[in-house]
């Protein structure tokens, strides 16, 4: 069915009132859409996990794709932000704004199929990834499931994740949410679908002649764009594994096929809101065995992450001490326990890395837990390494990873009783997230970076995606102070 709002066509240009003079939850609800505007509601979509707080002008809840084309062709013809959000876990603000922010994780959140033959699946963008990845396996008996996996992913959603191209701890192996995206179903800032695949952009409905109008003009637009700027987006993007400032542009270049749905993921909604996906499923493994290795730093852990990716671990992941003890002090020393040198005062960085039969395969072998061995012998050898241990059973890996994914979210108040420069809820920041170099340029960067923070007499709580070269560093910025608060 052809989708024609009629507000597309009126209230353009300077005849449009401002977002003051109108009566947005009104006009909205007239359509159709379920719309909030209570101080309550405008005041819990005010902020993310970021350090913003802005207020809306209302949030919508749509129940459909064309719902949401009802909302986005309203704001467009009054000239008003409009915001896409899921989880709210953006730590960039990028899920709150002055405008209409329309939530999709209330009703837009079901999975609309997944077919075991192509490992692909279609869910909406409010489904939350856990969710999506609880739905493959349980379809596909338990044989495959959605890869990425970031510390957040039992609140992100599936459009959080495409418009920040997350990736998480798996990420050395399975690589960012563009690598897992087939097709993008969209809906553009005037109210028209279209669809994104990894060969151009047509419009959703064949028979709505506005949609099919505006495709074939963006097709020859992104094509005169990446003809234009052919030569840099082959020299300067896509040079690291975890490149993902900007747009990918070069996702459109000839030779990978004029890709633009993967072209939008990392947008963060600045072209599209994304309704839904079809993304890739990958297998599970099935022989996951998980190595804990202590260092004397998180630089030297970095520095041992060339030695590491040979053997085609899934999962290469670091923190540093701060972390711990504050996963310590607020969930009892028992949860940190079972992590190698933690009771040595010269252990003070990890590496988590997972290895599995793919990684046994890759080294000519069949016993993970030989693989798992080698690499350890490797390590020793190096001389960095403070001591280690191995994880087969599936609960107690399951426990020590758990040190990795929530001591990073506990880590914005710290708590470390035995560092007095630490002290008790101190508070430290995001704002410095996915700081990516080579993975071999690692331990410089992490070098360099620390000598920085100690000039401005700063603690960087330390974590990422190490085999990835990608960084999180949350910073004690005193934000009551003039200097720290610029």
């Amino acid at each position: 069915m052809t989708h024609v709002s009629p507000s597309r066509a009126s209230l353009t240009g300077d005849d449009r009132p401002a977002a003051g003079d109108l009566d947005v939850a009104g006009d909205l609800g007239a359509l159709g859409v379920e719309v909030d505007s209570s101080s309550r509601r405008l005041a819990e979509y005010s902020y993310d996990a970021s350090n913003y707080r802005i207020r809306p002008v209302a949030v919508a809840f749509p129940r459909d794709d064309d719902q949401v084309c009802r909302t986005a062709a309203y704001c467009h013809a009054h000239g008003i932000p409009l915001i896409a959000r899921g989880g709210g876990t953006s730590m960039g603000g990028n899920a709150i704004g002055p405008g209409v922010v329309i939530d999709l994780s209330r009703y837009m959140n079901r999975v609309r199929s997944i077919d075991a033959d192509s490992s692909t699946a279609v869910a909406e963008s409010g489904i939350v990834l856990t969710t999506l990845a609880t739905h493959a396996r349980a379809a596909t008996d338990g044989r495959l499931t959605f890869a990425p996996d970031p510390s957040s992913a039992s609140r992100a959603s599936l459009g959080g994740a495409i418009g920040n191209d997350a990736c998480g701890n798996h990420s050395v192996r399975h690589g960012r949410t563009t690598d897992h995206v087939e097709e993008l179903f969209l809906v553009t800032a005037d109210g028209l679908r279209l669809t994104a695949t990894r060969h151009g952009i047509m419009a959703t409905d064949p028979a709505d002649r506005d949609a099919v109008s505006r495709a074939a003009d963006l097709t020859e637009r992104l094509h005169d764009l990446t003809s234009r700027h052919m030569a840099i987006l082959r020299t300067d993007l896509e040079t690291i594994p975890r490149q993902v400032s900007g747009y990918h542009l070069a996702k459109m270049l000839p030779e990978n096929g004029f890709d633009v749905a993967r072209a939008l993921v990392g947008s963060e909604g600045t072209c599209a809101i994304v309704v839904a996906a079809r993304v890739r499923l990958v297998p599970v493994a099935t022989s996951p065995l998980l190595i804990c290795v202590g260092y004397p730093t998180v630089i030297d852990a970095a520095r041992d992450v060339t030695a590491i990716l040979p053997y085609a671990p899934s999962a290469v992941e670091g923190i540093d001490r701060k972390i711990v003890a504050t996963m310590a002090a607020r969930r009892g020393r028992d949860a940190i326990s079972a992590l190698p040198g933690v009771d040595d005062a010269d252990c003070t960085g990890w590496l988590f890395i997972d290895v599995d039969e793919h990684s046994a395969a890759t080294r000519s072998e069949t016993d993970v837990k030989a693989t798992a061995k080698r690499l350890l012998d490797d390590l020793r050898a190096r001389g960095r390494m403070v001591a280690a241990t191995t994880v087969p059973d599936p609960v107690a890996r399951k426990a020590l990873w758990r040190v990795r994914e929530d001591g990073a979210g506990l880590s914005s108040r710290l708590a470390d009783p035995d560092d007095d420069s630490i002290g008790n809820d101190y508070e430290s920041w995001p704002g410095w997230e996915d700081a990516a170099v080579a993975p071999e340029r690692l331990a410089d960067y992490l070098d360099d970076f620390t000598r920085l923070l100690d000039q401005h007499g700063l603690t960087g709580v330390m974590y990422g995606h190490f085999g990835a070269g990608c960084m999180h560093v949350r910073i004690t910025f005193d934000l009551r102070t003039p200097k720290d608060g610029r």
